[in-house]
């Protein structure tokens, strides 16, 4: 563990720090990391292993470890609902690798197609109507999640940024607060956009990524679409099959206007963290950021 220590010590979470954790994680189930694929780096390092066939999940900090348990029960939870979800790798879980939780899970095939919009909202659909088992232990929703510690933790980012972020945050805080819900609460995703589905040869969308699921009002999950389709990542038609297959517009509602703003001020926070990845993350950064500073002047955002 010497290797590792020294290598968390001297950087911050990448994709060459996730690689070593890897390493050692799969050495601990006695799988193999030789030729694992980086699948995505954001909140966690995902990467798909070949021997055996699973996905391992790394979390960026030990602080994360609550989620990494609440996945786990959560993906029972969704077993015994026969919600077509990701299944856990069958190995003890979660583990720490340094400061780092790690979970395993069983590989999905994987036709390497978008899932749609319409898979999406049958999928939250599904999810809203499952009754909630006390013994999963969803938390309460926090909204603004993780976004204060993204904040803390910036590197690569000037403090006359960091300043603004801190004051459009409380901003957001104020406006959240005066929100009237009009649905009950009810178990949420808690990241629910359509790369969180994985379309299989048997024609199946199955969810993924459990790590903010949490108890409170649909609308959360339903305002994630309903802002990539205004920042023009989903068409007319696509946006309307996913309220179809829902049942429910949430831009209808008087305060979707507030959750689209705290999702597109995530959505920069959450690509800050990797702005040291490559000019490409730097500049959509640079990009999302004017966005939020001049909320009028809209320009195409990339996805990650």
């Amino acid at each position: 563990m010497d290797e590792l220590a020294t290598e968390e010590a001297s950087q911050p979470f990448s994709s060459t720090a996730a690689a070593l954790v890897l390493r050692e994680a799969c050495s601990v189930v006695g799988a193999s990391s030789t030729n694992a694929t980086l699948m995505r780096l954001g909140e966690n390092a995902i990467f798909s292993v070949q021997h055996p066939s699973l996905v391992v999940r790394i979390a960026r900090s030990r602080g994360h470890l609550r989620d990494a348990e609440k996945e786990v029960r959560v993906a029972r939870w969704l077993e015994r609902c026969e919600v077509p979800a990701a299944r856990l790798y069958p190995v003890e879980q979660p583990i720490l690798v340094g400061a780092h939780p790690v979970t395993f899970w069983q590989k999905v095939a994987d036709t390497g197609d978008k899932a749609s919009a319409s898979a999406l909202g049958a999928a939250l659909r599904l999810v809203h109507d499952c009754g909630i088992d006390d013994a999963v232990g969803l938390p309460r929703l926090d909204i603004f999640g993780r976004v204060g510690d993204r904040l803390s933790k910036a590197a690569n980012v000037s403090p006359k940024v960091l300043d603004f972020l801190h004051s459009h945050l409380g901003d957001l805080r104020t406006a959240y607060a005066a929100l009237s819900f009009p649905s009950p609460p009810v178990a949420l995703h808690g990241d629910a956009h359509v790369k969180n589905l994985i379309c299989t040869p048997d024609n199946e969308a199955i969810l993924i990524d459990f790590e903010a699921f949490c108890f409170g009002p649909p609308e959360v999950d339903l305002s994630v679409t309903a802002t990539e389709y205004e920042i023009g990542w989903h068409s007319p038609e696509d946006y309307h099959a996913f309220c179809e297959a829902y049942g429910a517009d949430v831009r209808e509602w008087s305060g979707f206007q507030v959750l689209r703003e705290i999702n597109l001020f995530k959505m920069t926070t959450w690509l800050m963290q990797n702005v040291g990845e490559s000019d490409l993350h730097a500049e959509e950064f640079d990009r999302r950021l004017a966005t939020l500073r001049h909320p009028a002047v809209r320009s195409q955002w990339q996805p990650f």
